[in-house]
Order: structure tokens, then C-alpha cells, then sequence
């Protein structure tokens, strides 16, 4: 067994580089460093940003002034906001009405063999189709058909008596 005696006393021994109490402080230092730097850019960064904002806001507030003094400027404003008032007016108004050609197109892409239409009448956005089929189940499939689709809705069971059918039905806005 070998046994190590160190007979130099401990003032004279050699001491390591570098202890870890030493290497840890080292380190909060660096980071602190590095913190109170990135916290000073960012304070920085937002003081900058701030003015920036401040002095364009200042900018818009003397555009606005500006504007709101102009003649020309209100008339123009005045103008626009007729303008969007009567569009949306307009397009209220396209909304409501139904575009025949466009139901009747659907109504009769739908007709299958068997069903003919005699006359088909408006009422509102409802239209009414009369016409000769050879049965019932003919109408009912017709009528399902155009429940189906949803251009339309089926009001009410159809009507059938004799070969001659009546079904209501009732268009989307815009007649699809």
C-alpha cells in the first residue's frame, strides 16, 4: 500500500487555478453582464419606439386638422360616405330580388322524365308550378328534388288530381 505524506505545510502546497467558488461567481458576473446589457438595449429600443410613435401620431393629428378645415377635403369625405351609404342600399336591394332565369334554370334542370310544367307563376320569391304528370311518385320525386337542392324549399306536399300537379316552393335570395 502507498501512502502519500505531504510534509509542506499548507501556505506552501499547490492550489488549484481555478476553485469552484471562484468559477461560479465568474459566471453570475458574465451574466449579469449580459443581462444588465440586453435590459439596457431593450429600455433603449422602447424609449425609441415610444418617440417615434409620439411624433407620428403628432403628424396625423396636424394632417387631421388639416383636413378637417379643407373645404374640398369635407366635401370629398361627405361624398364617400354617401357613396358606401347608397351601395349598401343597392346591395340590400340585389339581395332581395330574385333573379327569375336563374330559378327557372335550376327548376327545370330538375324535372325528370314523366313531370312536364304547363306554367310556373311568381309570388314573392315563391314560385308556383303546375304542370301533367303520369303519377304521383313522378311529383313526389320532382318535389324532393328540389327540396334538395338548396336554391329551393319545398312549401307544402304537392298537390295531384287527375294527372295535373301543383308544387310551391320557395327561392334563396338572389334566386340561387
Amino acid at each position: 500500500m502507498n501512502i502519500a505524506i505531504n510534509i509542506l505545510p499548507k501556505e506552501l502546497r499547490a492550489k488549484p487555478l481555478l476553485d469552484t467558488q471562484t468559477f461560479a461567481l465568474i459566471v453570475i458576473i458574465v451574466l449579469l453582464a449580459f443581462g444588465s446589457f440586453y435590459f439596457y438595449h431593450a429600455k433603449s429600443s422602447d424609449q425609441t419606439s415610444t418617440t417615434n410613435m409620439q411624433s407620428q401620431i403628432a403628424t396625423m393629428q396636424q394632417q387631421t386638422r388639416t383636413l378637417q378645415s379643407n373645404p374640398d377635403a369635407l366635401k370629398l369625405i361627405n361624398s364617400i360616405s354617401q357613396l358606401q351609404a347608397a351601395k349598401q342600399s343597392y346591395d340590400a336591394f340585389v339581395a332581395s330580388r330574385m333573379l327569375l332565369g336563374n330559378a327557372l334554370v335550376g327548376v327545370y334542370a330538375l324535372l325528370p322524365t314523366g313531370v312536364d310544367i304547363g306554367t310556373i307563376s311568381q309570388s314573392g320569391s315563391n314560385l308556383v308550378i303546375q304542370g301533367k304528370a303520369d303519377n304521383f311518385t313522378d311529383v313526389s320525386d320532382y318535389g324532393r328534388a328540389l327540396n334538395n337542392d338548396p336554391r329551393f324549399t319545398l312549401l307544402g306536399l304537392p298537390s295531384f288530381s287527375n294527372g295535373s300537379y301543383t308544387l310551391t316552393i320557395s327561392v334563396a335570395q338572389g334566386g340561387g
